[in-house]
């Protein structure tokens, strides 16, 4: 069955106690930004779950389980899905729409004819959180989200920790438990074995998930598209998940270049092996956290990985900030990783 469809977007109240907002609500339907979007199918599942003994009568739980959503345009136009890896203090809702109700990046991919698929990390959005988690992570706050929204295009007053838009992008944020990224790198996998090859599009905190799965599953992996992506330098923050040949020493520790990279010493470089294959595509804007993704270029470089670095303002942006898949451009910006990801064949 075939759905041609415009997915209203609809405002959430937020109640707070804070007098500008207190007592009301707005519902506002809005989008339409992206286009008709068709449909030959749409739905959700669950992947990485763990059954465990719960009781003497042979009942079970489940932890450890991976919210996926998908929508599949009626007319596909490239032969790899998209895979939306969330950042954290957030949820795969990040994709969907923006403050203020305009058509989010999911829509934008499906216009241009992707699968697209996105997940809530373990303990994010809709899988739930869990007793055996072992990685707590403090709730995100107005402040966190509104040092993060920097930009002079968020739809609102990025500075104002009260603003209503940056309260909005808040009420999304996880109050519980993360599972860690082994646990959800374990689940992007077994994701891939189900619909891969595919491109995993990562934002931020949800880099190290996206690293750490492409190195288990590279043969389901046709590219990964980070922006701003947390643990981006693989010999210093998660290179103990990492295939390097030959494999680093327990001991080893960086070295800094003349730029003050952290690097491989340049006579004894080891490989990202499960990598060779797959090209890396980082995108980093002008006033988000970008300060180490120059130095990223140089450590794939160095590991024989096939980057490449896309700094907004080079090609005509800027202002942008970490969260420009909400930002007032979002729609311009969606192009850009559109053809990026067209170019992964």
């Amino acid at each position: 069955m075939f759905y041609s469809i415009k997915l209203p977007h609809i405002r959430s109240c937020l109640f707070t106690s804070l007098t500008l907002l207190a007592g009301w609500c707005s519902v506002a339907l809005a989008g339409g930004e992206a286009g008709i979007i068709s449909l030959r199918d749409q739905g959700h599942f669950y992947v990485g779950g763990i059954s465990s003994d719960a009781a003497d009568n042979g009942s079970v739980q489940v932890y450890n389980q991976m919210f996926v959503g998908y929508q599949l345009p009626a007319e596909k136009q490239h032969p790899y899905p998209l895979v939306l890896i969330h950042g954290g203090g957030g949820q795969s809702t990040d994709w969907f729409s923006t403050p203020d109700g305009r058509d989010g990046w999911r829509d934008y991919f499906l216009a241009a004819g992707f699968d697209v698929y996105w997940v809530d990390r373990p303990g994010y959005g809709r899988s739930p959180t869990n007793v055996r988690y072992g990685e707590l992570s403090e709730s995100a706050n107005s402040s966190i989200i509104n040092f993060l929204a920097r930009s002079n295009h968020w739809p609102g007053d990025s500075q104002d920790p009260t603003d209503p838009s940056i309260l909005m992008w808040l009420s999304s944020s996880p109050p519980g438990p993360y599972a860690g990224d082994a646990i959800a790198a374990s689940a992007i996998s077994e994701l891939l074995e189900e619909i891969g090859p595919a491109i995993l599009l990562t934002h931020s905190a949800g880099g190290a998930s996206g690293w750490l799965a492409a190195d288990m599953n590279s043969e389901r992996v046709a590219g990964i598209i980070a922006f701003e992506p947390g643990a981006s330098n693989m010999v210093h923050e998660i290179r103990h998940g990492l295939t390097f040949e030959p494999e680093l020493a327990e001991d080893f520790t960086p070295v800094e270049d003349a730029e003050g990279c952290e690097m491989q010493p340049e006579n004894a470089a080891s490989q990202l092996a499960n990598y060779s294959s797959i090209p890396v595509h980082l995108v980093g804007s002008e006033l988000g956290l970008i300060a180490g993704l120059p130095c990223a270029v140089k450590v794939f470089t160095q590991a024989g990985v096939e980057v490449t670095y896309t700094y907004l303002p080079d090609i005509g942006f800027t202002g942008n900030g970490h969260f420009m898949m909400a930002e007032k451009n979002n729609g311009e910006l969606a192009q850009i990783f559109i053809d990026i990801a067209r170019s992964i064949k």
